[in-house]
């Protein structure tokens, strides 16, 4: 079964199918083992005016909005509740997109603080895990907050990261990282480097795109 490009398959055990469109314009097929490719192509066609919908919503969007109650996270809206349960958790769940904590997370700045937090975990293993996958070798890693750059790499291949790349999808934060990478050998953005970054991320334009038209909102 061919697929559209914005679409993903995700097979996991689950009871039964779903989709989920998100901000991305990505449309993700989230189905059991079992479930057959005409079960899927069936789905698909049943679901077809609520996903296109949804995709022309996202596309309509110039801005990211968020309910008083919900957070930006790898590029989706999460639920914030509020919850004694916990202490000093965060607890998010990222199937059903929510958040449980008993720190306040709409207080701005524990929201940035848990938000730099997370950034650093994140950002610090996947630009390790890219870095050794793609054969880039680094010196440093800081994740620092700029008002301009969402990444930036010094000539002794030391690597800066914006924390405010958390809330972008991971297809946006794998471009950034990636492009940060790759000045480690090729400082300037010459043809040579675009090159190579058609090489080594080819929709790298859908993650340029993304951050011109959501950037602003992060």
């Amino acid at each position: 079964m061919q697929l559209p490009d914005n679409y993903i398959l995700i097979r996991k055990e689950v009871k039964h199918a779903r989709l989920r469109v998100s901000e991305d314009g990505k449309v993700r097929i989230i189905a059991p083992p079992d479930f057959s490719e005409d079960d899927i192509d069936l789905m698909l066609k049943k679901k077809a005016r609520w996903i296109d919908k949804n995709l022309k919503y996202f596309d309509r969007m110039s801005s990211i909005e968020l309910r008083r109650n919900q957070l930006l996270l790898f590029g989706n809206r999460y639920d914030y509740f509020y919850n004694t349960t916990y202490s000093q958790k965060v607890i998010v769940d990222h199937e059903y997109r929510t958040i449980n904590s008993k720190k306040d997370l709409l207080d701005s700045k524990i929201q940035e603080k848990w938000y730099r937090k997370i950034a650093k975990q994140h950002l610090t293993k996947r630009t390790k895990q890219l870095s050794e996958n793609l054969n880039f070798k680094y010196n440093k890693i800081f994740i620092r907050e700029s008002r301009t750059k969402w990444g930036n790499c010094s000539k002794e291949k030391n690597l800066s990261l914006n924390w405010k790349l958390v809330k972008a999808p991971e297809f946006v934060i794998d471009y950034i990282i990636i492009h940060e990478l790759m000045h480690t050998v090729v400082m300037n953005h010459t043809q040579k480097f675009w090159t190579m970054m058609k090489s080594y991320y080819p929709n790298y334009k859908e993650s340029i795109k993304w951050l011109e038209k959501y950037g602003n909102s992060l």
